[in-house]
């Protein structure tokens, strides 16, 4: 070989180690460019869905039971054990003594109390003052309080045809009577005027009270639940009411509480009938599977009031057990939900409620006009059941009414919103916000589901959340120009023979 050709190969050899030198660094570049850019694009991206995220007015003055019902929904249900799960999972409608009532001692039937004793279930020949047939429309409506919020919705201005009864409050309990202010009282007036325009309308007094409140303390006593009917009664004759509606966010399975509250009932029941009053008696219940188990006895319930208002909402909602978003009134459960997450659902609340024995036309399913916001741990995960650290920052404490929904989505870049067939829900989400709130198609969807199935029909919580300020409006003219969408659409579904007119 001569020493040209050497000379030759040793430059080749040399050359070919340049280019694949070369190479491996052309590759090294590119996926540090790649990186680089990813890295700038998720920034940027992210900066600009914060940058651009407009926060709506509050638009919601969201009342301290409502709070507090989450508050008590997060406590049962964290120390709803594993165990327990699985003991009432496998419980049928002839086993009813769960393992919450055995461990927790709730008695199936009512005991002596104090110092009277309870009357059998059904007292006399009571016959409800309202029974079968005809579906119910039960509105909750909170009374405003903040003159500044010009925007808060006045009893002049709710249609007197929307609902066909309106449950007015939150009445509190002082001295064991119903404590009404000036605004109180000038709200009644007003309210009952709407029976003039609409003489089915019925109007009652929604009160209750929390477990530091003065409810409780006057139900554990016969001596004051005889001053609180008495009020009761003063409250309904003077302002022209037509009952009353008792919340009490919870009796439980201690102290004998929910006996206690049994018997409230009993003697409410009794006072009517002594004086032939027709007044109604109905009660907001609970949702969550251990709580019905520990606070109610379902029939004392059934034998003593008209219906019932199942709170079938707050199911889902961010908190220090449960830090991860969800939907706020399911119809179903998901495909992905077992156990203690199966029963967090409309379908088997109301179904439960049916098999403990309350009847089916006194079960009147809750719907809300509002709904819950999470923030979100990482924009880049927003299905169902992501990562949360904290409320959103729409609405109050994580409490979005509809119309901050309508905000959101109209005033906020990158939003997408998804329907969730599963739940007959929608939510929808922009960088760290998510929503899971109540459309007019989601609410056609459950209101229909109520009415094929025969319940005693419908409540909405609330009024005060719908949009009655239009805030919801667009600008074309094909959009949607009524108050009240959501509980329009509700009507229009249980009756379905006349949309409400809009005053």
């Amino acid at each position: 070989m001569s020493q040209q050709q050497v000379k030759y190969e040793l430059l080749e050899g040399q050359r070919e180690n340049r280019l694949k030198y070369s190479s491996y660094l052309q590759v090294a570049l590119l996926i540090l460019l790649c990186a680089i850019s990813s890295v700038t694009v998720y920034t940027t991206w992210t900066i600009i869905y914060r940058n651009s995220f407009n926060y709506p007015p509050k638009l919601f003055d969201v009342p301290a039971l409502l709070i507090h019902r989450t508050n008590i929904y997060s406590q049962y249900l964290s120390d709803f054990s594993v165990h327990e799960t699985q003991a009432v999972t496998n419980s049928t409608a002839n086993g009813v003594e769960s393992a919450l009532q055995r461990t927790q001692g709730s008695p199936v039937s009512m005991k002596e109390l104090d110092n009277e004793r309870i009357l059998p279930s059904r007292y006399g020949n009571f016959i409800p003052t309202e029974r079968g047939g005809k579906k119910r429309l039960v509105c909750y409506y909170s009374v405003p309080y903040d003159v500044e919020r010009r925007h808060e919705l006045q009893p002049q201005d709710i249609d007197p045809h929307l609902c066909t009864h309106i449950n007015v409050g939150y009445v509190a309990v002082v001295n064991h009577t119903l404590l009404l202010d000036d605004v109180l009282k000038k709200v009644f007036v007003q309210l009952t005027a709407l029976k003039k325009i609409n003489q089915e309308l019925k109007i009652l007094v929604w009160t209750g009270g929390m477990e530091d409140s003065g409810f409780p303390e006057m139900v554990k006593d016969h001596a004051r639940r005889k001053l609180f009917i008495q009020s009761v009664k003063s409250v309904l004759e003077t302002f022209r009411l037509d009952g009353i509606d008792l919340d009490w966010e919870f009796p439980g399975g201690f102290d004998r509480q929910r006996q206690h509250f049994s018997q409230l009932l009993h003697e409410i029941r009794r006072e009517y009938q002594r004086e032939h009053r027709t007044y109604l008696l109905t009660v907001a219940v609970a949702a969550p599977r251990p709580i019905i188990d520990v606070a109610y006895d379902v029939g004392e319930i059934n034998s003593y009031a008209d219906f019932i208002n199942v709170m079938t909402y707050d199911y889902h909602f961010y908190g220090a057990i449960s830090p991860m978003t969800g939907i706020n009134a399911p119809l179903f459960a998901r495909d992905n939900e077992k156990g203690l997450l199966a029963m967090l659902n409309i379908n088997y609340t109301v179904n439960y409620w049916l098999e403990r024995g309350m009847d089916k036309d006194k079960i009147v399913v809750g719907l809300p006009t509002y709904g819950h916001s999470f923030h979100l741990a990482n924009p880049l995960n927003h299905r169902i059941g992501s990562p949360a650290t904290a409320f959103g920052s729409t609405g109050v404490q994580g409490f979005v009414s509809y119309s901050e929904v309508c905000w959101f989505q109209q005033n906020n870049i990158f939003v997408t919103t998804q329907y969730d067939n599963a739940t007959c829900s929608p939510f929808t989400t922009a960088g760290t916000e998510w929503i899971s709130y109540d459309d007019v198609v989601s609410l056609e969807c459950k209101a229909k589901w109520v009415k094929d199935n025969d319940f005693g029909g419908v409540m909405i919580y609330s009024l005060n959340a719908d949009d009655y300020g239009l805030h919801c409006r667009r600008g074309d003219i094909l959009a949607n120009q009524e108050t009240f969408p959501l509980s329009r659409k509700i009507h229009t579904v249980l009756f379905n023979n006349f949309s409400a007119t809009n005053n």
